[in-house]
């Protein structure tokens, strides 16, 4: 077994898991407090664009992952769109835009979709990073969630690198600390106030 296929499976396994915890944590909690609807509405839209990637350039751990993924982040937008927290004609119009584009571009250059992908894809975690910087309350945050995406995004790193395609690595150098950021700043917004009231 190489190295490819090694990274690429526990990549893929944590790309399936990853964003469940999110997707239980909002629909059992019925909040979406602290989360930044921009960034799965980034999600919804660079999501697509790595799958036809995956598909395009017969990558199977890619394709996996990121169908899975797409599948969740329509979950957490249902949400979103239920609890007021972003308008219903975004995601629509976000969806069939991308889904025009990658259709068209797959057939046209593979490699011009895996860069929308990275291009649109790579920053989708940066505005949950920026809510985490502004507030405490990040309830709805799942800690487990982000620490796999972290592990994950470690996971693809490798795998990129193992296969010589930087449009699978490199987005991952940011993934990686924000995903780690957010998670520590999830798992604090709910022990530190605990913690400064008993002392």
């Amino acid at each position: 077994m190489t190295l490819s296929n090694i990274a690429g499976t526990v990549a893929t396994m944590l790309g399936v898991a990853f964003i469940w915890p999110q997707v239980i944590r909002v629909y059992a909690r019925q909040s979406v407090e602290g989360i930044a609807p921009s960034a799965h509405l980034i999600g919804l839209i660079g999501t697509p664009m790595w799958f036809t990637y995956a598909l395009t350039t017969d990558s199977m751990p890619m394709t996996l992952s990121n169908l899975n993924i797409e599948i969740a982040i329509i979950a957490l937008m249902a949400m979103l769109v239920r609890k007021k927290a972003t308008p219903l004609w975004k995601p629509v119009v976000a969806s069939i835009l991308t889904v025009v584009f990658c259709v068209t571009f797959a057939f046209v250059s593979p490699t011009v979709v895996g860069m929308a992908g990275v291009l649109i894809g790579t920053p989708a975690i940066l505005p949950q990073v920026w809510r985490a910087i502004r507030t405490e309350h990040l309830h709805g945050v799942s800690v487990a969630s982000n620490v796999l995406l972290a592990s994950m995004g470690a996971g693809w790193f490798v795998y990129g690198l193992s296969i010589g395609d930087p449009v699978v690595s490199y987005p991952n150098l940011v993934l990686v600390p924000s995903a780690s950021y957010i998670a520590w700043r999830a798992w604090r917004s709910r022990h530190v106030p605990l913690a400064v009231a008993a002392v």
